[in-house]
């Protein structure tokens, strides 16, 4: 079986499963982790704009809370976070807010190595 075959097969099971990653996250942890800033200003603000339960707002509160835990010391320094409300979030909600979407970047880059090598 040619390499580039299996590459592809990785590459379309790679989809489907950060897509259920994802969808999983946004559906079931999202509303965990937006109690934890509950009077966080911009996280209300971008509840707020991005308010009814479509799959678009929901993707975009999740990316804003993920940008706050992938980049804490940035956003401290900002203020728009304090160091509190970042610590009293447990490691496991962390790990459901960051991992389906490191994931997609993972499999974003490696959809770029695909192409790059399908037109060669």
């Amino acid at each position: 079986m040619d390499f580039f075959l299996i590459f592809t097969i990785f590459i379309c099971a790679g989809a489907l499963i950060g897509s259920g990653l994802s969808f999983y996250a946004e559906y079931t942890k999202l509303e965990a982790l937006e109690s934890y800033f509950s009077e966080n200003k911009v996280v209300c603000d971008n509840k707020r704009f991005w308010g009814r339960n479509t799959h678009i707002d929901r993707f975009h509160r999740m990316c804003l809370i993920n940008q706050l835990l992938a980049m804490p010391k940035t956003h401290i320094k900002r203020g728009e976070v304090t160091e509190a409300e970042l610590a009293a979030i447990p490691l496991s909600l962390k790990r459901w807010a960051l991992w389906p979407y490191s994931f997609g970047a993972i499999w974003f880059c490696a959809s770029i190595i695909w192409s790059i090598w399908y037109h060669w």
